[in-house]
């Protein structure tokens, strides 16, 4: 067993019965799939900035123009 592990083990050991279902919710979601995958789920927030729409910095002046209605100068 790494020590880390043993670190996390000895923590929960400690903590009040209060704050074990939060914790339990935080490892289930970082837990890995039921499926035997070894990959963990990304963050919810991972791919929430995608628009779908190819490189959007390179795409800033036809953007700005299609969502202010007019030329940039």
């Amino acid at each position: 067993m790494s020590i880390e592990r043993d670190e996390l083990r000895r923590l929960i050991d400690q903590l009040p019965e209060s704050q074990v279902a939060p914790i339990l919710a935080i490892v289930r979601e970082s837990a890995p799939t039921e499926d035997g995958g070894d990959e963990w789920p990304l963050p919810d927030f991972v791919g929430a900035l995608s628009s779908g729409k190819g490189d959007l910095a390179a795409r800033s002046s036809e953007i700005l123009r299609d969502e202010l209605g007019r030329d940039p100068q």
